[in-house]
């Protein structure tokens, strides 16, 4: 993860509080401020092994019961004050029962809108007009995650910019436990990588960091993130797959949603 010491940062969305102290204790981070939708209390209650002890003993500031989607949650304090903010495997709990499930908003809408309000925030609210304005996401690249499309169409109609991706490294951050969303049970470390964000040009020394995305030229599907090929008729027969027809449905369901916003 591409950090400096002398940014300030901000953890939205740190379930546990693990990743927040893993960050400040082995990165030499000097100043961080954490954040977490759940109530400390909460958290207490549903992680067994949590970061907030760790965090008290660094001194650090932890904002508890802020979402990222509810402006009325954000403190005063936390306006126009960071260089970086970093959202950790963001994911919206999965509905519990079939009926639930049928009565659901579409999830991979529900999940966009998440990374989409996050982006937002991050530069209408949180980044400082003078620092780095840098904002990352951190994914993974298997389903549903990769079918969110973080590296092209989440805020492709703002002057919000993908710069690229990186590999995150989970053995830097020894204290870190990735969760399951909403109970007490480590996810498997699947290969993630940190997709990076700017709304202002970047120094070399930063662009450099990130792989930009690799889709974007004829003869590939960036909705699919496959290419070249190699004749037309092979193009055609992948447009024609189901994988394809399933991506293609969900990038018009979320127009169609961005349309009605």
């Amino acid at each position: 993860m591409f950090l400096k010491p002398n940014w300030r940062i901000l953890t939205i969305g740190d379930g546990d509080l693990t990743f927040s102290y893993s960050l400040l204790a082995h990165h030499q981070i000097t100043h961080l401020s954490a954040s977490v939708l759940d109530a400390k209390a909460t958290i207490m209650d549903k992680y067994s092994k949590n970061g907030i002890n760790g965090l008290n003993r660094l001194n650090a500031n932890v904002h508890y019961e802020l979402d990222i989607t509810n402006a009325k949650t954000w403190p005063n304090t936390l306006c126009g004050a960071f260089d970086l903010v970093i959202f950790q495997f963001p994911l919206v709990p999965a509905v519990k029962s079939k009926d639930a499930f049928d009565q659901a908003p579409n999830q991979n809408i529900v999940n966009r809108n998440l990374l989409r309000n996050y982006l937002l925030a991050c530069f209408d609210y949180f980044l400082d007009k003078n620092g780095a304005r840098l904002s990352y996401i951190t994914s993974k690249e298997v389903k549903p995650y990769s079918h969110w499309q973080i590296e092209t169409d989440l805020v492709s109609d703002t002057s919000i910019t993908y710069l690229g991706k990186q590999a995150f490294n989970y053995s830097l951050f020894p204290d870190y436990q990735i969760r399951n969303v909403d109970r007490d049970k480590k996810v498997k470390d699947t290969k993630g990588f940190i997709y990076c964000y700017s709304d202002v040009s970047q120094p070399e020394s930063v662009i450099n960091q990130f792989t930009p995305f690799a889709f974007n030229n004829t003869g590939y599907c960036p909705l699919c993130r496959v290419g070249p090929f190699t004749s037309e008729e092979n193009m055609q027969r992948h447009f024609a797959s189901k994988k394809h027809i399933k991506l293609a449905a969900y990038q018009q369901q979320w127009f169609d949603f961005l349309a009605q916003q």
